[in-house]
């Protein structure tokens, strides 16, 4: 299928709600999303009030978007990971490594979300996306260690207990790091949680040197 070439307009218009997406994050971030309005975004962003409104119609679902654009940078990051043709402890391996670069990139919306949720449950409006996007990981590490069982490379273990285990270890030291962002210091706890799940759940003889 070839690819639908953007008009200049359609470009440009992609770049104003870039814009505003990226200074409403930098606010929101700084200042959280309950002290910042609508007009604050639109002098960060250099655009009229209005141009805003065309683009989103409240504060609220501007938060929705960037919610969910980052849920689609999650994907896009761990899915071909999850879908490539590695052995699944090495999945696991590389899927836990890949959150250091996803942090990194995408800091200021970690802080935001922590500072406004608290918890991993929602409080500001949304349309569930980015709960779907997190079902579907969830449910696809699930099976690559039901794989890895099956294959004899895991050892035998409640899957949903363990699959539970590493996500919540996973997403609880993104959020804790994000506080004040080390990328080196990321990377070694990553490493650590990497060993502590994966080599846990090889059976001895899978285990190698490195």
């Amino acid at each position: 299928m070839a690819n639908v070439e953007m008009t200049r307009k359609e470009r440009e218009k992609l770049m104003h709600k870039d814009a505003i997406l990226n200074a409403s994050v930098r606010l929101f971030s700084d200042k959280g999303f309950h002290n910042v309005s609508m007009q604050d975004i639109a002098e960060e962003s250099e655009f009229a009030v209005g141009t805003l409104y065309n683009f989103f119609q409240s504060k609220e679902q501007l938060f929705t978007e960037l919610m969910n654009n980052c849920a689609d940078k999650i994907y896009n990051t761990l899915w071909p990971i999850l879908e490539s043709n590695l052995r699944q402890d090495e999945k696991l391996r590389t899927f836990v490594r890949a959150y250091a670069k996803f942090a990194e990139d995408n800091i200021e919306f970690i802080r935001l979300y922590i500072s406004e949720y608290g918890t991993l449950t929602l409080i500001l409006p949304h349309d569930g996306h980015a709960e779907k996007i997190k079902a579907v990981i969830d449910a696809k590490i699930s099976d690559i260690i039901k794989s890895g069982i099956k294959n004899n490379i895991f050892r035998p273990v409640d899957t949903e207990i363990i699959t539970l285990a590493l996500l919540s270890t996973i997403r609880s030291f993104i959020f804790e790091s994000s506080k004040e962002f080390n990328k080196a210091k990321v990377e070694q706890g990553l490493k650590k949680i990497e060993q502590l799940f994966v080599d846990t759940l090889l059976i001895p003889e899978n285990r190698s040197n490195g």
